[in-house]
């Protein structure tokens, strides 16, 4: 059994060579056809110090140097939250007891730190299923991730945020909501909360925080009510950070909710489009966006099919519960 990994408490330069080594190696093989990620994607992944959420962070490396697997846990604040739990290992070395250790390692430190649980996600039908279930995870959350190029949005949806909604009006920002929506952003998000309705993950209290550290921009798209400017639904999409060259990295579509007071008036569909028209008119650069959606949520997949998004990959979100 490899011996018990210490955390990278401040990774150098060349840890984060190395940890991105190990994570373009595996999504090569685990995903392939798919872009690897970069550099410079990596290293802002691992930036997410904050008030709401902190990284405990380890990287295995053989004898000789080479990078052989890394964790990243994420530890968000609150009273026994659930840690999400990140574990690659190269290719080259699996099946060798690194993953095990590390899994085994990262679950003593969410305990450590008063978790009721730990959240992993693993591409659908791999031995990554077997290799959770057979530690105590079980499967709690099935994932759709999508691709849309935006070269290729049907003209219909381009013309869609031109066309009136009665009752409603669409507003839009970056960052933190304004003053003046601050209040009724922030009900419309207590009144959904829960998994999200679409999105590559739960959103988090401090995203735009974390984003803006990363270099990133959060996009908002809001349906307002015509009476009172409460908040019927909202879409929100992170933007790649600039100045990394081309080709240009794709944009994150994160939670799409329409409260259910206001549903049954294409809302969902209307802010969608509206922030896919925002994207294609102020960033050019940016030429696709990703998305995941749970498999059950018919409804979304087929808004999603409307809009152009085509299937990528599938994903279990597998969960282990913490004892003491």
């Amino acid at each position: 059994m490899p011996p018990n990994p210490s955390p990278l408490d401040a990774p150098s330069d060349d840890d984060l060579r190395a940890w991105h080594r190990v994570q373009a190696a595996a999504a090569g093989h685990d995903r392939p056809g798919e872009p690897l990620p970069s550099p410079a994607a990596v290293r802002r992944a691992l930036t997410a110090d904050g008030e709401d959420v902190r990284l405990v962070l380890w990287l295995v490396r053989r004898p000789g140097g080479d990078p052989t697997a890394t964790a990243a846990l994420r530890l968000p604040a609150g009273p026994r939250p659930d840690a999400e739990l990140d574990v690659v290992v190269h290719p080259a070395h699996r099946r060798m007891g690194t993953g095990s250790r590390l899994l085994a390692t990262a679950a003593e430190a969410a305990a450590a730190e008063g978790c009721a649980s730990v959240t992993a996600r693993v591409p659908a039908g791999t031995p990554g299923e077997g290799f959770l279930a057979t530690r105590g995870f079980l499967p709690v959350r099935r994932l759709t991730w999508q691709r849309l190029l935006l070269a290729e949005v049907p003209d219909r949806v381009v013309k869609l945020p031109g066309v009136p909604h009665p009752g409603y009006r669409l507003s839009a920002w970056e960052g933190p909501p304004p003053p003046a929506l601050a209040d009724a952003f922030a009900a419309a998000r207590a009144a959904m909360a829960g998994p999200p309705a679409g999105g590559r993950q739960a959103p988090h209290p401090g995203e735009p925080e974390t984003a803006a550290r990363r270099g990133e921009r959060l996009l908002t798209v809001a349906a307002l009510t015509g009476t009172d400017d409460q908040v019927a639904g909202y879409t929100r999409l992170v933007l790649p950070a600039a100045g990394q060259g081309p080709p240009a990295e794709p944009a994150r579509q994160l939670d799409t909710a329409v409260l259910p007071a206001h549903r049954g008036h294409g809302l969902g569909l209307w802010l969608k489009a509206a922030m896919l028209h925002r994207v294609r008119e102020e960033q050019p650069a940016v030429t696709e966006i990703t998305t995941g959606t749970a498999e059950d949520n018919r409804q979304l997949h087929a808004l999603d099919a409307a809009l152009g998004y085509r299937p990528l990959r599938r994903t279990v979100d597998y969960r282990l519960t913490l004892r003491g």
